[in-house]
């Protein structure tokens, strides 16, 4: 009888990492990195897949602040040797409905600072501003640093439910590793 109990809970265990891990690849997860070096600035585009799900439109569409955090790594690659961690950001976006003027707002911040202030009455916009970015301007690689074999890693959190209706709990998706580029800018 005691043998029987630990052969249980392995199996417990192993069917539990196959559904988390069944559930990865089904729930929210950034599906689309792209790295655009200009100069020493460094440019992002990305999309978030799989996180508006009914109960965050929900929240969106009864006026409640729903936001999504993005937390931006930039690391330098050594193919021998651990990666150099060069810089970080935290990027928010965070959409609200006004039920007076009938609009979506959807407020941008860069490490808590303001970006970009957006007002749309459509939905779907709102969604698209929450889930997807081009263009950001993530870093700048001053003097000094390195501009070789680089890299971004990001990942999104936000609210994605309660327990007991009263404790909330934060989803994150996995980390997604953009590919290796070189920031080539004016050496004066």
């Amino acid at each position: 009888m005691p043998r029987q109990i630990p052969a249980a809970l392995v199996l417990c265990g192993l069917l539990a990492a196959a559904v988390a891990a069944g559930q990865t690849e089904n729930g929210p997860r950034i599906t689309k990195l792209r790295v655009d070096a200009r100069g020493r600035d460094v440019f992002l585009g990305f999309t978030l897949a799989g996180a508006l799900n009914p109960e965050l439109a929900r929240k969106i569409e009864a006026g409640l602040e729903t936001a999504i955090r993005y937390e931006i790594r930039l690391y330098r690659r050594y193919p021998y040797w651990f990666d150099d961690f060069i810089e970080k950001r935290k990027y928010r976006a965070a959409a609200t409905y006004d039920p007076v003027t009938r609009e979506y707002v959807v407020d941008e911040t860069i490490d808590g600072k303001p970006l970009r202030r957006t007002t749309t009455r459509d939905f779907a916009e709102a969604a698209r501003l929450l889930l997807t970015r081009e263009n950001l301007l993530a870093f700048h690689v001053a003097r000094g640093q390195s501009t070789r074999n680089l890299y971004v890693q990001m990942r999104a959190s936000f609210d994605a439910g309660y327990v007991f209706t009263i404790i909330p709990v934060d989803s994150r998706t996995d980390w997604k590793k953009s590919k290796r580029f070189n920031v080539h800018g004016s050496e004066k």
